[in-house]
């Protein structure tokens, strides 16, 4: 296996606050997500077409590619309110990974 297919998240890239300020902004988030759909990799999620939400995710993506590196991140932000999708995905066993670290959002 090569090493970027390793599924390893660091969260000591943040201080002890941060940290905490990133995993409640993390559920804040994924409970406000309007549907989850499972994609072959991933999750696909959906979210209001709120300018709040964009920024949201924003902050959500930058800080989540610093403690795990393995992720990918597709936004898509239609017009006419459309719902605002954030894809994520992964080499094998992200799928399976997400499921863990986000199962608030799968209740």
């Amino acid at each position: 296996m090569r090493l970027e297919n390793l599924l390893i998240c660091n969260m000591d890239v943040f201080t002890s606050a941060e940290r905490e300020d990133h995993l409640r902004a993390t559920a804040e988030l994924y409970h406000s997500a309007v549907n989850i759909t499972e994609t072959e990799n991933g999750f696909e999620f959906l979210f209001a077409n709120k300018s709040e939400n964009i920024l949201r995710l924003a902050e959500f993506i930058s800080n989540e590619r610093l403690c795990c590196p393995f992720l990918e991140f597709t936004l898509r932000i239609s017009p006419n309110g459309k719902p605002i999708s954030l894809l994520l995905t992964g080499p094998e066993g992200t799928k399976e990974f997400l499921q863990v670290e986000l199962h608030e959002a799968f209740e």
